[in-house]
């Protein structure tokens, strides 16, 4: 996959001829990555509109066919530390700027905000970076339809204590996939296992939960139990963990 980087900051002309020859001259499917040198500002935004105007009708009509997405962003979560506001709040309307240009590309266009690295530690990073917030951007290349998830709590929940268990939970479960609460049901396609803090969790959740139950889904606390060993991808028979529920 060939990633092609079009300047589209505020004080870019948006010229792209270079950039549209590099595509004609790869036979790779190639990814489109806008450079915003964002700036949280009206103005800015504006300018930022225009790019993505003018990407769609320069660029997109003529490679949309071998293009495998746009990247909105891509880089440091620390980002949000520019924004004046609490991280939450800063993370909140990054997500709606994002969503808010998103809107603007063709409805084939894939649209990618992919966060390398975080200053905030693990849990924080994860609050911040929840689903619910970037609802509709993809924020990995490829999906990961990992077996195992640990449930998100709310905003409201995420207090210093539960982002410590949280932390911890994250370290003992391994390879994973971060569910905000809110989306369980939407979420849960090829999921076996979940891994719960069960204090964090509103009574809204803890339907979902038991919806996901139902469904034939695994519940585990995050408190006294032992990862389970999964086979390839799939359930595995042993399960040793102290506070599992099985779907009967």
């Amino acid at each position: 996959m060939k990633t092609i980087i079009l300047p589209a900051g505020v004080s870019n002309d948006l010229d792209w001829r270079l950039q549209k020859e590099e595509a004609r001259n790869t036979s790779e499917q190639i990814l489109w990555e806008f450079d915003f040198a964002f700036v949280h500002d009206q103005p800015a935004f504006n300018a930022y509109i225009l790019a993505v105007d003018h990407f769609c009708t320069d660029i997109w009509k003529e490679f949309a066919d071998r293009s495998k997405g746009v990247v909105l962003y891509r880089g440091s979560l620390d980002i949000l530390r520019k924004i004046d506001l609490d991280e939450v709040e800063a993370a909140h309307l990054f997500g709606d700027l994002l969503h808010r240009l998103a809107s603007f590309l063709p409805d084939e266009a894939i649209p990618y905000c992919l966060f390398e690295d975080s200053s905030f530690g693990e849990a924080r990073s994860a609050q911040l970076m929840s689903k619910e917030r970037f609802i509709h951007l993809h924020l990995s290349l490829e999906e990961q339809k990992l077996p195992q998830g640990i449930l998100l709590p709310s905003d409201e929940a995420c207090t210093p204590e539960v982002l410590e268990k949280l932390q911890s939970l994250m370290q003992r479960v391994g390879p994973h996939r971060m569910i905000p609460e809110t989306r369980l049901n939407e979420m849960w396609d090829g999921l076996d296992q979940l891994f719960v803090i069960e204090e964090a969790v509103s009574v809204q959740g803890q339907r979902h939960i038991n919806g996901f139950i139902a469904a034939g889904g695994e519940k585990f606390g995050a408190e006294g139990f032992e990862p389970p060993t999964l086979c390839s991808q799939s359930r595995c028979a042993s399960q040793t963990a102290l506070c599992s529920e099985r779907a009967k």
